[in-house]
């Protein structure tokens, strides 16, 4: 029996979980002084098929482990950022500009215990294609950076 699912109009999300990545991210001088852990929780969604896909095509979906190495790149290599909330809008904007059939993505970033009593403090936010075309685009970057 033939595969038609990728084929056929679906919609997926990919989950990443607990990535991790050295960074430069904070408010206090001493987070200004080396790259610090953070972890990365990152929903993707966007919809395969159309006229041209075929079964099984790789080219059809987002490769999870090459968006890992995109996305831990990026966060390696680019200058210090303030806030949390900005390297998320950030991982967002080079998410939607590298893959370009995603429709929606949540960006979750932690700091893994850096306050006595908890596991780990973080944000979160979701963007769609089109908050990210319309708002994200708008918004001069921290960061000129691109993995």
């Amino acid at each position: 029996m033939k595969n038609e699912n990728i084929a056929s109009g679906v919609r997926w999300q990919i989950f990443v979980e607990g990535l991790s990545a050295m960074t430069r991210v904070g408010l206090y001088p001493l987070e200004h002084e080396k790259p610090q852990a953070v972890e990365l929780d990152i929903e993707l969604s966007y919809k395969t098929g159309g006229r041209g896909m075929h079964a099984d095509d790789a080219a059809s979906v987002i490769d999870y482990d090459h968006y890992c190495t995109v996305v831990s790149s990026f966060l390696q290599g680019k200058p210090h950022t303030r806030l949390l909330e900005t390297l998320a809008s950030e991982v967002a904007s080079l998410s939607f500009r590298e893959f370009a059939m995603l429709d929606e993505i949540r960006v979750a970033i932690h700091k893994p215990k850096i306050r006595p009593n908890t596991a780990r403090l973080g944000v979160a936010s979701s963007w769609t294609r089109w908050s990210y075309e319309t708002l994200l685009l708008q918004q001069p970057a921290e960061s000129s950076v691109v993995a």
